[in-house]
């Protein structure tokens, strides 16, 4: 192997034994307490020489973050793509979001849960993070939901023109074949996924979804069909 192949897997080996680190930190302490001296001080480090590799601790949360969501997405990713029909890729991706956010509960927090004191998420964690809206909105497209809501209203598609205008960067559309309400309710079923998610793994739904994980799982797949139901797609989709 070349030199610079050396020095590129030498490197490669590092950063991912920071972000090993990292992510320990993360499970022990919460992303608040995250700690770049503290890494290097477990790897065995001097502070200058890991400064080299992370500068920073916002830096070092971008890495965890970057990592997170496309963790949850390749799990996602995997699971859809061995589905057929649009309405049962929906209700996978929903499953699984779910199954991944219950086995990383402390990593899907820091993608979903509160903010970071003093961290603001860099431009880099955009295309990570809308990774699995995408495979929605490609259920959009494959069934060419043409969505009729009363409430949709001029105010609400003026709201939307940014995202509209920018889906064909993130979803990889050149021809949209849903209209704007099935966008703004493509949106808020994302919204509702995410928040379902969240209320059962920060115990708020145990005392009202039973008290099994078979119990709050056979109810966040009723959410998930009356969503597809509200999108309009249908079992034979």
């Amino acid at each position: 192997m070349s030199e610079p192949g050396i020095r590129a897997r030498n490197r490669a080996a590092i950063m991912a034994a920071i972000t090993d680190s990292a992510n320990r930190q993360l499970l022990e302490a919460g992303p608040s307490e995250l700690s770049v001296r503290a890494v290097a001080r477990e790897l065995g480090m001097a502070s200058s020489a890991i400064y080299r590799y992370v500068s920073s601790r916002d830096e070092l949360l971008t890495l965890l973050i970057v990592g997170a969501f496309n963790d949850m997405a390749q799990s996602v990713e995997a699971r859809a793509e061995r589905m057929k029909g649009a309405r049962k890729r929906w209700q996978v991706i929903g499953l699984a979001s779910r199954d991944w956010a219950i086995e990383q509960p402390q990593r899907f927090a820091l993608i979903y849960g509160s903010p970071v004191p003093g961290y603001a998420a860099p431009q880099d964690t955009i295309g990570p993070a809308t990774r699995i809206p995408a495979l929605l909105i490609g259920i959009l497209q494959e069934a060419h939901v043409q969505a009729d809501v009363s409430a949709f209203d001029a105010r609400v598609a003026r709201s939307l023109r940014p995202a509209l205008a920018n889906l064909d960067q993130w979803a990889d559309l050149r021809t949209r074949e849903f209209n704007d309400a099935a966008f703004a309710l493509g949106v808020m079923a994302w919204t509702h996924i995410i928040g379902s998610i969240s209320f059962e793994l920060f115990g708020h739904r145990h005392n009202v979804v039973g008290d099994s994980q078979s119990d709050r799982r056979t109810y966040f797949e009723f959410e998930l069909n009356v969503l597809a139901d509200l999108l309009g797609i249908g079992q034979g989709v």
